[in-house]
């Protein structure tokens, strides 16, 4: 026998470092691959609304997931094994997230089922944890679960709106994803394991779309601009009428309608989160943020668009052709052709020559958007730069394998708009001719301040230019 002081304080069974880091990785693992698998869905939901909250929440669970990784390499220091090792259980089950069948059942899953689960034991790991001891954790975990219970509410309240029955009790894939936790002991694994499920079980893997559909209230469209398809010259002839009304005129509208079709770009990173199976943390986190920016640059351009009091379905043209000739190319040439668009773009000055135009317009939301725009365009180019070279190598076989894929990536674009190029969606003129006698009814005069600024966009095939 041994004389002690008696125990200080009583604790929870289970909630030690060890215990503690173990449950965070399993939710880390859940929250790493909801977000892969929310990036894929955004790419194959055709709703607006539905798209765009679906990239904000794929956003937010990037960082969650990012925040739990941090704490979990905090309080495993110096191991470095949060990368390493996923729990099979977690897998399986959000294995299973994607493989809704359509959207609606999938909007139903996550947010009727797994989100309510992950704040579930989110949840109850605050009520077991040590607020001092554990201090940073409960920080972490009080902010994602409002972010979580922020992200519910405003799905239900968009679905009560667009599709009243999507949150129905007895949605079988809503229950089928919360009976399947149960299986695995809660997201956490605290809890007991039961029977897996099976009303729901072999269904085929899921697989990304390589074509996307735009929203049913917009005409199916493939262009958006002219300087897209140098063979539709009734519709450039179109927009040239506008250019007529002013050169700041044109820019705005330019400038809204670009942004607004930026949801290509969106796609086109988003689709890379799930083709890439297997990359770096930082890999995911940063093409996180890269997606929801073109999503966010999107929504400038629609807000804009709105602003001016316009039908947007009815006027504006919201096209597909970009990811549509893209989809098909393996994951690495898509991000090879989407940095060869975003440098050219920075090293022309395009951004700064349009806020110019614009502030000559006296448009200060349109500069706002654009000056926001061009900060996130840099960061993107870096990021590019960043994870090209580390899919391809620093080294001269790197940089001629990109240049390689980049040239083909534009001669297979090339043949995509000659293809379609007599298409009904390629046809540009009605959009514009509409366009047109609305605009002229509302611009109004300003004072001249003298701007003398050439500006012609950046495409991927400099003839088109030479056309314009």
């Amino acid at each position: 026998m041994v004389k002690v002081l008696p125990s200080s304080r009583a604790v929870n069974e289970g909630t030690g470092v060890d215990q503690a880091s173990h449950n965070l990785k399993r939710c880390y693992v859940a929250e790493r691959e909801l977000m892969r698998t929310l990036a894929a869905w955004f790419v194959d939901t055709s709703q607006w609304d539905l798209k765009r909250q679906l990239a904000n929440d794929m956003w937010q669970t990037s960082r969650h997931a990012d925040m739990l990784r941090t704490r979990i390499l905090e309080l495993r220091y110096p191991r470095r094994d949060v990368d390493k090792k996923y729990d099979a259980d977690v897998l399986a089950w959000t294995g299973e997230f994607a493989r809704a069948a359509n959207t609606e059942e999938f909007v139903a899953g996550i947010y009727g089922a797994v989100l309510p689960e992950l704040v579930r034991a989110y949840s109850d790991y605050l009520d077991q944890t040590d607020d001092l001891d554990d201090a940073p954790t409960v920080y972490i975990l009080r902010h994602i679960i409002s972010d979580k219970q922020a992200q519910i509410e405003r799905m239900q309240k968009l679905a009560s709106e667009i599709a009243p029955t999507l949150f129905g009790a007895n949605h079988g894939w809503t229950i089928y994803l919360s009976d399947y936790v149960t299986i695995i002991g809660g997201v956490s694994g605290d809890g007991e394991k039961v029977e897996k499920p099976t009303s729901q079980a072999n269904r085929p893997a899921y697989a990304i779309q390589r074509q996307v559909n735009r929203d049913a209230r917009w005409r199916s469209t493939l262009f958006h601009l002219p300087h897209e398809n140098k063979y539709d010259v009734e519709g450039r002839q179109a927009w040239q009428r506008i250019e007529k009304l002013d050169k700041r005129v044109a820019m705005q509208v330019w400038s809204a309608i670009s942004h607004f079709n930026e949801i290509w770009a969106a796609e086109v990173v988003a689709a890379s989160m799930w083709d890439f199976a297997n990359e770096t943390w930082e890999f995911y986190l940063d093409l996180a943020r890269w997606a929801w920016d073109e999503t966010r640059h999107s929504t400038m351009g629609y807000r804009a668009l709105q602003g001016w009091g316009w039908d947007v379905p009815d006027l504006i043209p919201w096209g597909n052709a970009m990811y549509n000739a893209m989809g098909p190319m393996p994951p690495i040439q898509r991000l090879a052709l989407l940095y060869f668009y975003e440098e050219g773009l920075l090293r022309a000055g395009t951004k700064q020559i349009e806020i110019k135009i614009l502030e000559s317009a006296q448009d200060d939301g349109s500069v706002q958007d654009m000056d926001f725009d061009w900060a996130d365009e840099a960061i993107h180019v870096s990021y590019g730069f960043r994870w090209l070279r580390h899919l391809l190598g620093d080294d001269s076989a790197g940089k001629e394998e990109l240049k390689r894929l980049t040239d083909e990536a534009r001669a297979i674009h090339a043949k995509f708009v000659a293809d379609h190029k007599d298409d009904p969606e390629a046809k540009l003129a009605p959009y514009f001719n509409r366009l047109h006698d609305i605009i002229a009814q509302m611009i109004h005069d300003i004072p001249d301040d003298g701007l003398d600024i050439q500006w012609a966009p950046v495409v991927a095939d400099e003839e088109v230019l030479k056309a314009l």
